[in-house]
């Protein structure tokens, strides 16, 4: 029975062992992630430094690369007053019996012409202008 129990002891003994070289591994990764990330601000800190020496502007740098630059966003201008242009009002659809020079198109409100000759018996048919 004395190999179980050593057998029992050594499997207890490399689980413990495992559990330290996982926990070991884990604080190695976090400290290269650390490692880099340092190096990698001082690398372009120095750049940066360099570039500031050279008075270059980082369009130019992104240009160099092949790196579109967002270029800042314009104002938009208005156009002069009295260049837009003109509505155009509709066709006539409908003419006054009584005075020709009234005419309406059919859309919007009513005029009150309309409504006179609907009172006294008219329909919008008769009112149609005829080509």
């Amino acid at each position: 029975m004395s190999s179980i129990e050593e057998l029992k002891f050594e499997v207890t003994n490399l689980e413990e062992q495992i559990a330290e070289l996982v926990s070991r591994k884990s604080a190695l990764e976090l400290a290269l992630k650390d490692a880099e990330r340092k190096k990698a601000e001082e690398t372009i800190s120095k750049i940066v430094g360099e570039l500031k020496a050279l008075n270059l502007a980082p369009e130019d740098i992104a240009k160099a690369l092949g790196i579109r630059v967002a270029e800042p966003e314009q104002k938009k201008v208005r156009a002069a007053r009295g260049t837009a242009t003109p509505k155009v009002k509709g066709i006539p659809k409908y003419r006054s019996p009584v005075d020709p020079s009234l005419t309406w198109t059919g859309k919007g409100p009513r005029p009150a012409w309309v409504k006179e000759q609907i009172a006294g018996g008219k329909s919008l048919k008769d009112l149609q202008i005829k080509e």
